[in-house]
């Protein structure tokens, strides 16, 4: 549920008119936290991957 509510708050962000960057890495931040918490899946290990790949971009 929690995980379903971050990226639901992650892609809000991302696709206003005016994203700030510090909302997404706050948001892609705790994506990836939760996505670790759970990490046993290939599609979880898919989106720790894409989280990293989107913070090192907003850095």
């Amino acid at each position: 549920m929690e995980l379903e509510r971050v990226a639901q708050e992650l892609h809000t962000e991302a696709t206003s008119g005016n994203p700030e960057p510090g909302r997404l890495r706050q948001f892609a931040t705790q994506l990836k936290d939760k996505l670790l918490e759970g990490a046993t899946t290939m599609a979880a290990t898919q989106g720790i991957q894409m989280a990293e790949q989107a913070l090192a971009a907003l850095m």
